[in-house]
């Protein structure tokens, strides 16, 4: 049973043993059937099969292993005793990822919201110049503004502001992702954490904000070398995979030089709004 999906511009094929359970989120992503560059092969386990080679370590919710260039990665929910999920490809081509979902988690697993970060699309997607981000992503004038920064710090009251203040639209709440290869450009992503805002969205990226609370309102912009460490820790990238975080680390830069990249020390209310706005219209961004 095949699905056809696109985020960042990348056609994915899904290949599924049985019926999967995408959201409502999900769906906005579906393409039209026809030539993908990944695909996808999915099937129902009883059991996951036993990684091979060296464990190098965990992120978050991903356990990775390494033999040679095949990478290994079971994902375990937090609040599970063990892992649901089984993902495995082999670098550099990262043409054909082969997923295998434990049948007492398929219900559940098998649903997009689980889905898509399971099988570390985001770690896939930065094989394809592709960049995913903690942020919340607005459109403001045509054009996509970033508000990056680790949860809790204001993302979305930020962008809740430039929407009651100056008209903005929110496309994703918590996830955004930009690729490169051209004028950088922002995509939603099929997952917003609790935010709930979820849109299929793609525009020419205008800035990035990098968010810090403060008892004042200050914006700086910052050198490609100045960005590259507070981008880099709200980014969605394996470190333990050396060519996908040296890869990661070389698009960061391009990035970088090839839009503004602003650290936004800020207040909860519409100074911040006129704070930041001043900036942009200082460096000519209408």
């Amino acid at each position: 049973m095949e699905h056809f999906y696109e985020f960042c511009s990348v056609r994915f094929c899904l290949d599924a043993e049985q019926a999967m359970h995408m959201d409502d989120c999900g769906w906005q992503f579906a393409a039209r059937p026809g030539p993908a560059e990944v695909r996808i092969r999915t099937e129902c386990c009883a059991a996951l099969p036993a990684p091979a080679g060296a464990f190098l370590g965990r992120r978050g919710e991903k356990l990775v292993w390494r033999d040679g260039a095949a990478v290994t990665r079971l994902s375990q929910d937090p609040f599970r005793p063990q892992p649901h999920l089984s993902l495995r490809y082999t670098l550099p081509d990262v043409r054909t990822l082969h997923c295998c979902v434990r049948a007492e988690d398929w219900p559940w697993a098998a649903c997009g919201r689980f889905f898509w970060p399971g099988i570390a699309l985001p770690q896939v997607l930065v094989h394809w110049s592709a960049l995913v981000f903690h942020a919340a992503y607005v459109v403001w004038r045509g054009g996509a503004m970033l508000f990056v920064a680790p949860s809790g710090t204001g993302k979305s009251t930020q962008a809740a502001l430039w929407e009651r203040c100056r008209g903005a639209e929110s496309i994703n709440g918590d996830k955004a992702a930009v690729r490169l290869g051209g004028a950088p450009m922002a995509y939603g992503m099929p997952f917003c954490g609790t935010s709930g805002i979820c849109r299929n969205e793609t525009l020419p990226l205008r800035c990035v904000v990098l968010l810090a609370q403060g008892p004042e309102n200050r914006v700086c912009r910052l050198s490609a070398v100045e960005a590259l460490p507070q981008l880099s820790g709200n980014l969605f990238a394996d470190t333990l995979i050396h060519e996908e975080w040296q890869l990661a680390r070389r698009l960061l830069l391009d990035l970088a030089a090839a839009v503004p990249v602003y650290r936004l020390c800020c207040t909860p209310d519409e100074r911040a709004v006129d704070a930041l706005e001043a900036a942009l219209a200082q460096d000519g961004l209408p």
